[in-house]
């Protein structure tokens, strides 16, 4: 072979990757770029990034570009700020009192547009999706934004502990719980408490889903008038305060998860998400169960997790790309696949007959009544003054749990703090 026919080859070789090259930047010119503000962290945060370099794979002619901010604070201070310079992302995680704001101020898009047009969700389908999120999800009767991360109310109980003390399954309503919690809690000859029934003092979470479950409610409309300090109010939190107080059960460490301890042996059982199973499983030294809350009046639970909003700012072709996003992460393929990693709960009630999720449902014991909470679902306000008003709240039920105040006094004083704002 010549060196003038070696020097063609190789100019030829040059040029074809050349144009390679060039053909493989113009497709990357093409994609339409999704920008996704999150907060989600540890395993929820893998496993976002894996479904969403999974759906880019499907898409070739879209990138979802994940930015996490850490925390859901960090989240809404670059959200509002990030609006205020006309820079907002196409889609991102909002709670509620953040998306009130948002739609306020214009900067939202109806997804319910998306949902019921040609590329949208069917009748069937929508109908699967719980109807207290869509619910939460419609401002001005439609929908505005969509469920992404959920997660229930749960119980983790030290099962061998249970069974010990003669019980073969968590209580099912408060009065059984208090009396089991007076049988699993154990004390040295010095009266020390040596394990607790239960941890983490006074709690919303659980607060909220007693006043539902009496009849009660916070407000009485967004931004209304409070009912919290109503004599609903005052029977849940009364009845935290004894078993803390009066009853002598249940710690009030509030400082720190008290996770660590109850898989030690030093705690019968402790309230918290669903998710919390997830960074646990490599250290339960004993068989773990997960129930709903027990009930009083009627069954209710407060469900927390953020939705999906896209912004209006977003080009036509963003937000076409954007709404096929969030149709596939909602399908029911993906909410499996997004459960199975983090244990949030799928939005779609079909997801419960799915057989990967069945085997980790019949794998888990209590796991499927906790997922069923979602039939009678209740929410903490969307108005903006709860943001201040929450913030009070959580503050007095923390004074009536260290004695400073009664719980009519606390809920009284919180109520006035909402009114103020403060």
């Amino acid at each position: 072979m010549t060196s003038l026919t070696v020097t063609v080859d190789r100019r030829a070789a040059v040029t074809g990757l050349l144009v390679l090259l060039l053909l493989a930047g113009c497709r990357t010119e093409r994609r339409t770029v999704v920008k996704f503000w999150h907060a989600m962290g540890g395993e929820s945060a893998k496993t976002l990034k894996a479904m969403c370099a999974r759906f880019d794979s499907l898409n070739p002619d879209v990138h979802v570009e994940l930015v996490g901010m850490g925390t859901y604070d960090a989240l809404a201070q670059k959200l509002m700020g990030a609006v205020a310079v006309e820079d907002p992302p196409v889609i991102a995680q909002m709670y509620e009192n953040w998306t009130t704001q948002l739609h306020a101020a214009g900067e939202l898009v109806f997804l319910d547009s998306f949902v019921r047009g040609p590329d949208g969700l069917s009748p069937a389908e929508l109908a699967d999706i719980y109807p207290a999120l869509l619910e939460n999800n419609s401002w001005d009767g439609r929908l505005l934004t969509l469920p992404f991360n959920k997660s229930v109310p749960t119980w983790y109980w030290n099962v061998p502990m249970f069974e010990q003390a003669g019980y073969e399954e968590f209580p099912r309503d408060w009065p059984a719980f208090r009396a089991a919690l007076g049988t699993l809690t154990r004390r040295g000859p010095g009266g020390e408490v040596e394990v607790w029934g239960a941890a983490g003092g006074t709690d919303l979470w659980i607060f909220g889903s007693m006043l539902y479950q009496r009849g009660g409610r916070f407000l009485d409309r967004e931004d209304g008038e409070p009912e919290f300090n109503g004599p609903e109010g005052v029977a849940a939190l009364q009845f935290q305060v004894d078993l803390i107080r009066k009853d002598r059960v249940q710690n009030t460490d509030v400082s720190r998860t008290p996770m660590d301890d109850f898989l030690m042996g030093r705690l019968a059982c402790l309230t918290g998400s669903s998710t919390w199973r997830a960074p646990v499983l490599d250290k339960e030294t004993f068989p773990v169960g997960m129930a709903p809350v027990p009930q009083w009046d009627r069954p209710a639970a407060i469900i927390y997790g953020t939705n999906i909003g896209m912004f209006r700012r977003a080009a036509p072709e963003q937000q076409a790309a954007a709404w096929r996003f969030i149709s596939w992460f909602i399908a029911p393929e993906q909410q499996v696949a997004w459960s199975l990693g983090t244990w949030y709960v799928p939005v779609r009630r079909c997801c419960l007959d799915d057989p990967r999720l069945g085997e980790r449902l019949d794998a888990t014991p209590g796991l499927r009544e906790c997922y069923g909470q979602m039939e009678h679902a209740v929410f903490e306000p969307r108005g903006l003054k709860w943001l201040a008003g929450r913030k009070a709240l959580v503050e007095e039920l923390e004074a009536a749990m260290l004695g400073d105040k009664t719980p009519g006094k606390a809920l009284d004083d919180a109520a006035r703090r909402y009114r103020a704002g403060r």
